[in-house]
């Protein structure tokens, strides 16, 4: 959404998600295990519409499914009716900040997730939901957790024969085709450290994150990137980390660096990349 108010649209990506198997498939099943007969589900962030379809289809007694963009609420209020869902799924359109909605549902499906929780609005709608007291106590929430981690690379950051030092999103499918695809050129340098671990069942999560990591670069070898990885508790034992269109890992540049490197990381998650801040500690 711009400044003055004019929603873009963006129908592209909603797509990829609904065509990535290994993503649209774990949440079904997570949705399947979670949802129970005559339930009140709301999805937040609806998109094709597909979770609101198997939330539906797992026995839902109603199901509201939230979307701000005009284009896609049209095309999902469609895509209930063409199903049979007109008397459970209630398409309604707008921002979930602020859209009417009841209170203590029994389930929320949120896939409103970046890798880090950084871009989008994961930890802000959930927390709104919370607050408002859309969430309740005894609400089961899809996904139920989020964990961050860091690692350090070395990298070879040449495209095309010039050095481009702009952040890397190194989604899966980029290596399935290495003839269709320019492909970072990249090899981890340390373990990864966990930076943070969010619950989301457990009321309004801190967003910012704040911390010093410590790395050690093995003797002989030099560090020049920082690999932001993320993965996902859908459900009880039903993780999930980056695939095609879910959190792909984020390789960004830091100056060379050997030895043991201390980093003080900061962010706040749903401010986007330029939030991030990394020094030396």
């Amino acid at each position: 959404m711009s400044a003055d108010g004019i929603i873009w649209s963006n129908t592209d990506y909603p797509y990829l998600c609904l065509v990535d198997r290994e993503r649209t498939l774990g949440f079904r099943r997570a949705i399947e295990q979670v949802v129970r007969p005559g339930d009140v589900v709301v999805e937040v962030g609806a998109g094709t519409g597909i979770l609101t379809l198997f939330a539906a289809a797992a026995g839902a007694g109603k199901v509201y499914a939230v979307e701000i963009d005009p284009v896609l609420a049209r095309c999902l209020r469609e895509t209930v009716e063409a199903n049979g869902f007109g008397g459970i799924v209630e398409v309604v359109e707008g921002d979930a900040l602020t859209v009417d909605l009841p209170r203590e549902v029994d389930v929320v499906v949120a896939e409103l997730v970046e890798t880090g929780l950084l871009d989008e609005m994961q930890v802000a709608v959930l927390n709104g939901l919370h607050a408002r007291g859309v969430v309740g106590p005894r609400t089961r929430l899809v996904p139920q957790t989020y964990t961050t981690s860091l690692r350090l690379a070395s990298t070879d950051q040449r495209f095309y024969g010039f050095v481009v030092a702009a952040p890397k999103h190194e989604w899966p499918y980029y290596a399935q085709d290495p003839e269709a695809w320019e492909h970072l050129r990249w090899t981890p340098v340390s373990e990864a450290v966990e930076v943070s671990a969010v619950d989301f069942r457990t009321g309004r999560v801190d967003p910012v994150v704040d911390t010093v990591v410590t790395f050690h670069v093995p003797d002989g070898q030099e560090a020049d990137a920082l690999v932001l990885s993320g993965s996902a508790g859908l459900a009880d034992g039903l993780d999930l980390g980056a695939c095609n269109s879910f959190s792909g890992d984020k390789v960004l540049s830091l100056p060379p660096c050997r030895g043991e490197v201390r980093l003080r990381v900061r962010y706040e998650m749903g401010r986007g990349l330029d939030d991030l801040d990394v020094t030396l500690a």
